[in-house]
């Protein structure tokens, strides 16, 4: 049989070992570098290219006068080892190459765009820059700046824009002196030195007048939206008008996430709960918006039971006397459920199972079946009494109704309605507390793994949007 004509499926762990490895992202930084590079030898660029640390941070704090940005930069680049790169350095240290362009007195006025951006392009090829990442500060200061330094290919991974009104940063800049000997800068208020002796060699700057704050923030504001325009992708607005350390926070916590990656990633969800909690409606909801599978435990142990499989009449005695399958039996009936192509290509919701933390390892243990987005519904009983108190069930069709959610349409069905056997007060507190005595160790198992806790006790769409939210926003995990 020619084998060009059979169907072919990629195995699942293919698809896991991309995402574990970051293959996606591999593949998108390098041939993004290729197209923007364009090298003569790209075998050898992209070996140089691989031997990078992808990383490193590239950060730019945008601000107006007096915001705090070259503070809050040198902070950051104590914090995170990196090179703080300002314009005055680069003017300082111009490559020999650049010179003839110049002016004899080069300052940041009669420099152009593209001009710039060569030499922002030059300090990124440095060792220090590619292997520790940069940050850079009171650069660009305008959208020409801005998108001459983009069409080199340079992109910051975050930019962090500090904000305050003008009255507050005037009057900010009134106080702020600066060491006429270490150039240290200081603040009467907040930040006044220790020693006498630096005290007596403060100064205050021409710059920090209230004319000059006055031309200086007006400049500012002239510019700024064009910047943040060709960043918005990236960037973030942070009040500066608070204390340091709360600003540092806010920028630190920013910078330290790293960006959402666009590769695309099976979802592989498992939903906790007691009874009553509404595991089955929202992974039904889920799977009718998104197209993904449910595996459900409890009916794929039904389903093999009623198809007189072998792993089903290993498990029906075990079922007859109501007492727990192995997990050896349950892992077998899961690895092979999660296995098939539906799930392989469209990953799956797992709700009933694990509900023991050995259950929990096992799952954990087994590499292409290890879920990447955890979710508790948690539930008060006595809500879990009054929700399961106004459900019925229809013991023709098998269908559940449930007197607020999900009503019955027609008086014929509404009168062979009956309530169901598990949803008695008794049973109900039974599988309650039977789910409960091993909360506290799923808990803490999946608390490295950043589950997220939902109180169900809220509408159903409310749980929806809530799960639905943890599943498209990035988690520790997933992010690169």
């Amino acid at each position: 049989m020619d084998n060009t004509t059979r169907p072919s499926t990629i195995s699942p762990e293919f698809s896991l070992y991309a995402e574990k490895n970051e293959i996606f992202e591999l593949f998108q930084r390098c041939i993004s570098s290729l197209l923007i590079d364009r090298p003569d030898d790209p075998l050898i660029y992209l070996i140089d290219l691989l031997q990078r640390d992808f990383d490193a941070p590239k950060i730019i704090i945008l601000g107006p006068p007096a915001s705090g940005r070259h503070t809050i930069a040198k902070m950051l680049q104590k914090k995170l080892n990196t090179v703080l790169i300002e314009s005055k350095e680069l003017l300082q240290n111009i490559p020999n190459k650049f010179k003839d362009k110049l002016s004899s007195n080069p300052t940041y006025d009669n420099i152009s765009a593209s001009l710039w951006a060569d030499l922002y392009e030059q300090r990124f090829k440095d060792f220090d820059c590619f292997r520790r990442g940069w940050i850079l500060v009171d650069f660009p200061r305008n959208r020409e700046q801005t998108l001459a330094l983009q069409s080199k290919g340079i992109c910051p991974k975050h930019v962090v824009s500090l904000e305050a009104l003008n009255t507050a940063l005037i009057e900010r800049a009134a106080g702020k002196r600066i060491d006429s000997k270490t150039k240290d800068i200081y603040h009467i208020t907040w930040n006044i030195p220790n020693s006498h002796e630096i005290q007596e060699r403060l100064v205050q700057l021409e710059e920090n007048s209230e004319e000059q704050m006055i031309s200086r923030l007006k400049e500012y504001r002239r510019n700024i939206d064009g910047i943040k325009d060709c960043f918005k992708s990236n960037l973030r607005a942070i009040n500066a008008d608070q204390p340091l350390n709360d600003v540092f926070t806010q920028v630190y916590s920013y910078v330290s996430k790293k960006p959402r990656s666009i590769a695309p990633r099976t979802p592989r969800i498992l939903i906790l709960g007691p009874t009553g909690s509404g595991r089955k409606t929202v992974a039904v909801q889920l799977s009718r918006k998104y197209d993904i599978p449910i595996v459900s435990i409890p009916t794929l142990i039904k389903q093999q039971i009623a198809n007189k499989t072998s792993i089903g009449n290993s498990m029906k005695s075990y079922v007859t006397q109501q007492s727990l399958v192995p997990d050896s039996l349950l892992m077998q009936l899961i690895r092979e459920r999660l296995n098939e192509k539906d799930c392989s290509t469209k990953g799956w919701i797992m709700i009933g199972f694990p509900r023991t933390r050995e259950q929990a390892e096992s799952l954990a243990r087994t590499s292409n079946i290890t879920p990447n987005r955890i979710f508790f519904l948690d539930i008060p009983l006595d809500v879990a009494f009054e929700r399961l108190s106004q459900r019925s069930f229809d013991p023709i069709t098998g269908n559940r109704f449930h007197s607020h959610d999900h009503s019955v349409s027609t008086n014929e069905i509404k009168q062979r309605l009956i309530q169901h056997p598990t949803d008695q007060n008794e049973i109900v507190q039974k599988r309650y507390e039977a789910y409960m005595i091993y909360y506290d160790e799923l808990q803490e198992f999946y608390s490295l793994q950043d589950a997220i806790h939902i109180p169900a006790d809220q509408d159903a769409y409310t749980v929806f949007e809530a799960i639905e939210a943890g599943i498209v926003n990035p988690s520790s995990k997933d992010e690169y």
